[in-house]
């Protein structure tokens, strides 16, 4: 009985053994697939950027990135290929794609909307991936271009920050943020005012020039604005906090007046 037992548990542990050993190649072969998969892609990514480039030059349309677009927003949006994606070096076939054409003109703007929202995601990007690819120049490049939707620009803005926080050593959270203050009273807030008057009155007096009909009503436009500095919680009350102590004390003593002569009036009837 006791030699069964040691029987039972010797093939146990040979079966444990060989369970553990062929997850072992089944996880090297998936990884060993990846890396075919994700590189091939890269080489066809390369391979689309230099055709379109070689049509652009030729006066031709460029359409060879887009035909592949599906197949690489596929890879990029696995996560399982995160791996796969950095020892490939895909990131290098991404910055190809956003780069401008021969003729100075921007890649199509379906190429720019799949890409950075995918990019903002890739929580795996850190310097040493970046230096490698050179991702961040070409990202950098579309914070400052002018021929960039707004949209892409504030896309682009969002990685440059999110990407520098490290190198800075600047946090995330927004409890360890500093904001600055708008400055209060003393602090220059007259002259500052005035400026900012004078700059809508130049501004106005600007558009009413370009205006063809001087008699026309113009339609209000939309206009969004950025903000880095946070007003004060009591701006614009520390000046009338003399006048409202006035006012309270002038209220107090005729309410005084008006009860003594109430109790005059009282007394006398």
């Amino acid at each position: 009985m006791a030699l069964d037992m040691r029987f039972d548990a010797i093939l146990k542990s040979k079966k444990g053994n060989r369970q553990k050993r062929k997850r072992k190649d089944d996880d090297d072969v998936l990884d060993k697939y990846a890396d075919e998969e994700v590189s091939r892609l890269r080489e066809a990514m390369l391979a689309a950027a230099a055709d379109d480039e070689q049509a652009n030059k030729e006066k031709l349309p460029a359409t060879s990135k887009l035909r592949l677009l599906p197949q690489v927003m596929e890879v990029l949006r696995k996560t399982s290929l995160a791996q796969s994606i950095i020892d490939n070096n895909l990131l290098e076939g991404v910055r190809r794609w956003l780069e401008p054409l021969p003729d100075h003109s921007l890649p199509a703007l379906d190429i720019q909307k799949e890409f950075f929202p995918i990019l903002k995601k890739m929580d795996f990007i850190d310097t040493n991936v970046l230096k490698e690819s050179k991702l961040g120049r070409i990202i950098l490049f579309y914070t400052k271009c002018k021929r960039v939707t707004p949209d892409i620009q504030r896309a682009a803005n969002d990685l440059v920050s999110m990407w520098s926080r490290p190198i800075i050593k600047r946090s995330a959270s927004y409890r360890d943020r500093i904001i600055p203050l708008a400055p209060g009273d003393g602090e220059g807030s007259t002259s500052r005012g005035g400026e900012r008057l004078n700059a809508i009155l130049a501004r106005a007096k600007e558009s009413e020039k370009n205006r063809t009909r001087k008699n026309a009503v113009m339609i209000p436009q939309s206009q969004l604005g950025s903000y880095t500095v946070a007003p004060r919680s009591n701006a614009g009350l520390s000046k009338n906090n003399m006048a409202v102590d006035v006012d309270i004390q002038r209220r107090k003593q005729n309410q005084e007046r008006l009860k003594s002569l109430t109790r005059k009036m009282t007394g006398k009837s």
